[in-house]
């Protein structure tokens, strides 16, 4: 997933388009190119810990026309004194998307809509808020009070109970099963992608990728029996270790990932998400126990622990069609997974007679998933 190098920052309603792309001279300002951003941060935690303050990163470059409208904001009187009680401020120079990419990927790909971006961690270094693109909608420095308030307030946890489920599941399909895929991309084959799912006393998935026997990625999640929503996931692959809590309308949980310049990057996270959120792992598990009615959409919340980010999902189901497979062709329903969310679009295919088994799917990329004969 790249970071964006022409996205408008529209919502910080300044009337300037983004800073990314502009070509314009570096001026002086807050952004230190020579600054050691890790050290930073971390003399800002300390401070926070003495203090009981939170940290507040901003992620910008001099260059950059919106990020010094919203630093002029900070500087306005009740935001500067806003922030004063309640902040240690760090300022982490980007430059042109070329400049500290290890903490921007650290802190969920936090430029990848352009600049400025935030986050907000607690004094612990929990990561409780993040804001890219056009969340940032902040145009007086009582806006930006009132933005700030409202993220670092976490006793609003998105509603206690769960709403309607926003896609109608097929209870038939919600069964003891394993389905083993075979995975092609150009120029390499060998890899297998097994869907498991285990329904007794609780509810549980995993799903297991291979390449040349060598197993890449496990996931474990435990889910609640009859949404499918998820409790709890544990994610091991290469690139992190993730392990999740989910609640109404909260998410919390610890990933790990490589950090070229020395020990892995440890980040824990509690972060608002909709109620009805389910997690990016998971949504070929929903795809398959999907209620298949020809023509319908569903708007599906994923959370996804790369970006920190709750992304709207849609899911539309097509009309009965047939699908061509290495052992001849089969009816099958279509399903179109589309949205922002970096691994999309994704197209599966289900057969059309009961029970519904995964047949094939599209991934970016040209990647390919194949039931295994």
């Amino acid at each position: 997933m790249g970071v964006s190098r022409s996205v408008p920052i529209a919502a910080l309603t300044i009337g300037l388009t983004s800073c990314a792309g502009l070509g314009l001279r570096s001026v002086r300002g807050p952004y230190v190119s020579h600054a050691n951003a890790r050290a930073d941060i971390q003399a800002a935690l300390l401070e926070a810990q003495a203090d009981h303050k939170f940290v507040l990163l901003d992620f910008g470059a001099n260059w950059c026309p919106p990020c010094h409208e919203l630093r002029s904001l900070f500087d306005t009187p009740h935001a500067a004194s806003y922030l004063q009680a309640n902040f240690h401020l760090v300022y982490i120079d980007v430059g042109r998307f070329d400049r500290n990419g290890d903490v921007v990927r650290k802190y969920g790909f936090v430029t990848s809509q352009g600049i400025p971006a935030l986050t907000v961690l607690a004094s612990s270094g929990e990561v409780i808020a993040v804001a890219r693109g056009k969340a940032v909608d902040v145009s007086s420095g009582d806006d930006v009070v009132r933005f700030l308030s409202a993220r670092v307030d976490r006793t609003s946890s998105g509603g206690s109970a769960l709403p309607p489920p926003p896609m109608q599941l097929d209870p038939a399909q919600i069964r003891t099963s394993a389905e083993t895929l075979r995975v092609r991309t150009p120029g390499e084959s060998g890899g297998t992608f097994v869907l498991k799912l285990e329904v007794g006393d609780s509810v549980t998935s995993a799903v297991l990728s291979s390449l040349h026997d060598t197993l890449v990625q496990h996931v474990l999640t435990v889910h609640d029996g009859l949404s499918l929503r998820p409790k709890e996931v544990w994610d091991s692959t290469g690139a992190e270790q993730v392990h999740l809590i989910y609640a109404p309308g909260r998410v919390r949980g610890t990933r790990v990932t490589p950090n070229p310049h020395g020990p892995p990057d440890t980040v824990n996270f509690d972060l608002p998400t909709d109620p009805g959120a389910v997690d990016r792992r998971n949504v070929p598990l929903i795809v398959s126990r999907l209620a298949l009615v020809p023509s319908t959409t569903a708007v599906v919340p994923v959370f996804d622990s790369w970006t920190l980010r709750t992304y709207p999902v849609q899911l539309v189901t097509g009309d009965r069609t047939g699908v061509a497979l290495p052992a001849g062709a089969v009816d099958a329903y279509r399903i179109d997974v589309t949205g922002e969310l970096w691994n999309l679009p994704q197209t599966w295919y289900l057969s059309a007679d009961p029970p519904h088994k995964i047949l094939r799917s599209e991934w970016p990329r040209h990647a390919v998933l194949e039931l295994a004969r």
